[in-house]
């Protein structure tokens, strides 16, 4: 039985029906209006759709709500809903993301039964191993240029290997400045999902890049809180999510986040020192309801288990600098011969 809405919402999304309907395309995304990325197995395709206007845009987001009795408008622009056909969508419009731009995130279902032997000719099990607590590849390299204080190159390469990465410092010390010279060291071709109260994350040089906002002080139309912004960006399928600021219970939402595997994120907060960073983020883990009742000592293993780096910043009569690095992947993994190469 045809729902209503549903034939004038599959004649709204012709312009990418073929994708939708391609079996290899696991992922269809429109951050901007007039283009969609396609992710197959070996990537992303970029193709320009001039008809994907805004206004399309929006009246296909509306009806995506309606097909799960939902409204997305100015007080309610996210929206997870599914489609007709069966496929996924994650729904962000203004005021969540910037004016005149509408995000959709669609994930196609899986259409096929598998099973272990089948996945298992497909090279499931090729690289697996016992979960045994092991450092990162890279730790032992990343151990030397910080012990050398060879910062210009240990930062790129703690991008590259998604650390987690938070700066720290008071009000105008550079800690944001610092933090978007180590976004421009994400590689090009990852998906990235930004959470902002202000466009601050400006000239980004990757392309597939979806950027948030939340009104700070609940003062917007819409009322949306970062942690509504960090478990929608979690259904948009990010390779890193990135928040201009950890403030309050947030922080709960951010550490949970990456918890749930998706490291690699760089982010800012106030602290006093590098150290003093962890003290902070224990206070606004404990901030949420879901946090207040957590151990001091849980909340500060789960912290150090998670965030790999904290670079202090301050600025003074001398400059903008970075006072301290801390570093310490053998605190994550305190096995004999955990770093030896693998």
């Amino acid at each position: 039985m045809i729902r209503p809405g549903e034939s004038t919402l599959r004649l709204l999304l012709a312009p990418i029906a073929a994708h939708l309907a391609d079996p290899t395309v696991t992922e269809v995304v429109v951050n901007r209006p007039g283009e969609a990325g396609v992710e197959r197995r070996d990537g992303w395709t970029w193709h320009e759709l001039p008809e994907l206007t805004f206004q399309r845009l929006d009246a296909i987001a509306t009806l995506c709500a309606a097909m799960s009795q939902q409204d997305v408008g100015p007080e309610r622009p996210l929206c997870g809903s599914v489609l007709p056909d069966g496929q996924r969508v994650q729904i962000c419009r203004p005021p969540a993301v910037a004016a005149g731009t509408i995000s959709l995130t669609i994930r196609r279902p899986s259409t096929f039964a598998p099973t272990i032997a089948g996945l298992a000719a497909g090279g499931l099990f090729a690289r697996t191993e016992g979960a045994t607590r092991r450092a990162h590849p890279l730790d032992t390299e990343l151990m030397a240029l910080h012990g050398a204080k060879d910062w210009e190159r240990f930062f790129p390469l703690a991008v590259q290997a998604k650390k987690t990465i938070i700066a720290t410092g008071d009000t105008g010390s550079g800690k944001t400045t610092f933090a978007k010279a180590l976004i421009q060291a994400i590689p090009l071709d990852e998906r990235l999902v930004t959470i902002e109260d202000t466009a601050e994350f400006i000239g980004l040089p990757q392309r597939n890049l979806v950027s948030l906002f939340y009104s700070k002080g609940d003062q917007g139309v819409a009322r949306v809180r970062s942690e509504d912004l960090i478990e929608a960006a979690l259904r948009m399928r990010p390779d890193r999510v990135l928040m201009q600021e950890l403030r309050d219970g947030a922080a709960f939402t951010f550490v949970r986040s990456i918890a749930a595997g998706h490291p690699g994120s760089i982010t800012t907060c106030h602290a006093g020192s590098a150290a003093g960073a962890f003290d902070a983020l224990r206070l606004m883990v404990k901030q949420h309801d879901a946090g207040k009742h957590l151990a001091d000592a849980d909340v500060f293993t789960l912290l150090h288990q998670l965030v790999d780096v904290v670079a202090h910043c301050r600025r003074d009569r001398r400059g903008f600098a970075i006072e301290q690095v801390h570093f310490d992947p053998l605190s994550k993994h305190p096995e004999p011969g955990a770093l030896a190469a693998e």
